[in-house]
């Protein structure tokens, strides 16, 4: 009875509009105050221990860098060399838009920043050169979910958190993942090439290729940098993103000269505001995820899944429904703070490796940003080219496919995720 009460009150609190963090954290109080064996100051413990994380302090390092990178001129060098790269290709510049949404997310670590940095440019440059406006924007909009796929993921650094993994391998399973993802839209952006090349006007030869490489060589080093040092053992995921921020900070006023000192004041001011809640978010998020093991709502839940499905392939469909479900309503973050104490109980009996759920719960959870009602993408889209969210969404089904495409191959596959964390240990 207990955590349908503490549900219940979680969905009744944001009914009434009352913020999401404010809502994990009452409805983490609401059992034990009905009686549950469940003391207060628990709750108020693991929100103040959840907080108290040097892994989490990487989410508004990132966060700080990839806008920086977006007013100080690295995002925009980023689009123009992916496009000098491919821009020869039939769908050519809509291919460079899902490269370029890759690399951004490289550093960024997040997909709605992505979807304003690269939609602010792509999507005028696609519309001009002759691609229709609903195709370039919900070309972005879905691209955009690249950005918490490709390592550095913020949602991997959450995931890595509550599953007590380490950040890095997790950063190294996205890798197979977001390729997949990012070729699955790339097949799409050139199929719409090859059937309008009529119409599309092409942008190769704009800049030469060694010319845009000769531009955008210190934008191209930031993902290497960042992620070479990750990787090699030279320094932690937060150490990195601390790297990140001085990095093109560094590059954005000096080497660019995009970036004044005041403008970095007022970004990193703005990202504070942005992340406040998100840390907040984490802490009540990690204190619901505690009450709901304390009330074993995982040992039921598998209970009840285990009298359904066993098969792995079955509980891995049912999860990922489930998820998709979820990831309509419920804002990323607070969802992997609250699911995983959950699910990875239940998965990890049928030999599913916790790198490869983190990978599955990050996909899914990533479509969630492309699927109304809550979907951030959309509305970050909106914004950017005044089409209503009901337009967006009539562009949505092929690419939304293409990304469930993506999922069941991530999901069935697990050596697209496992492969490299497993060969470098």
């Amino acid at each position: 009875m207990y955590p349908i009460v503490a549900l219940t009150s979680f969905l009744f609190l944001l009914l009434l509009t009352i913020p999401i963090a404010m809502s994990l954290g009452l409805a983490a109080f609401v059992p034990g105050w009905m009686g549950a064996p469940i003391n207060s100051s628990q709750v108020v413990r693991t929100i103040v221990t959840a907080i108290d994380s040097f892994p989490l302090l990487a989410v508004p390092l990132f966060m700080v860098a990839g806008d920086i990178m977006t007013q100080g001129g690295l995002a925009r060098r980023l689009f123009s060399f992916a496009d000098a790269l491919l821009g020869r290709l039939n769908g050519g510049l809509a291919i460079s838009t899902v490269v370029a949404c890759m690399l951004f997310g490289a550093i960024s670590g997040s997909s709605p920043a992505t979807v304003a940095a690269i939609g602010a440019m792509a999507i005028p440059l696609l519309v001009s050169n002759g691609y229709d406006k609903r195709f370039a924007t919900v070309l972005v909009t879905t691209a955009g979910t690249l950005g918490v796929i490709v390592p550095p993921s913020i949602p991997m650094i959450i995931y890595g958190m509550a599953a007590n993994v380490s950040v890095s391998r997790l950063f190294m399973a996205g890798i197979g993942p977001a390729l997949t993802i990012a070729f699955l839209l790339c097949s799409w952006a050139f199929w719409y090439g090859t059937k309008h090349k009529d119409k599309i006007k092409t942008t190769a030869g704009n800049i030469p290729l060694m010319t845009a490489m000769r531009q955008s060589v210190w934008a191209l080093l930031a993902p290497v940098v960042v992620l070479g040092g990750i990787y090699s053992g030279a320094f932690t995921p937060t150490e990195a993103a601390a790297i990140a921020v001085a990095y093109s900070a560094v590059i954005s006023i000096f080497v660019f000269r995009e970036m004044t000192f005041m403008q970095l004041v007022n970004t990193v001011g703005r990202t504070a505001l942005t992340v406040a809640p998100i840390l907040i978010i984490a802490g009540t998020g990690a204190a619901l995820g505690r009450v709901f093991n304390l009330l074993r709502v995982p040992v039921m839940l598998g209970d009840l899944i285990n009298s359904i499905v066993s098969e792995p392939i079955m509980l891995l469909l049912l999860i990922n429904f489930m998820l998709l479900l979820i990831g309509m309503f419920m804002e990323t973050l607070a969802a992997i703070i609250v699911l995983t104490p959950i699910f990875l109980p239940i998965v990890l009996p049928y030999g599913i490796d916790p790198l490869h759920f983190g990978l599955i719960l990050t996909t899914n959870l990533a479509i969630g940003f492309v699927t109304p009602p809550v979907g951030a993408n959309i509305f970050i889209a909106t914004g950017l080219t005044k089409l209503s969210v009901v337009d967006i969404c009539k562009g949505l089904p092929v690419p939304l496919f293409l990304l469930i495409l993506g999922l069941a191959a991530i999901t069935y596959v697990p050596e697209l995720s496992l492969w490299l964390p497993n060969a470098f240990g």
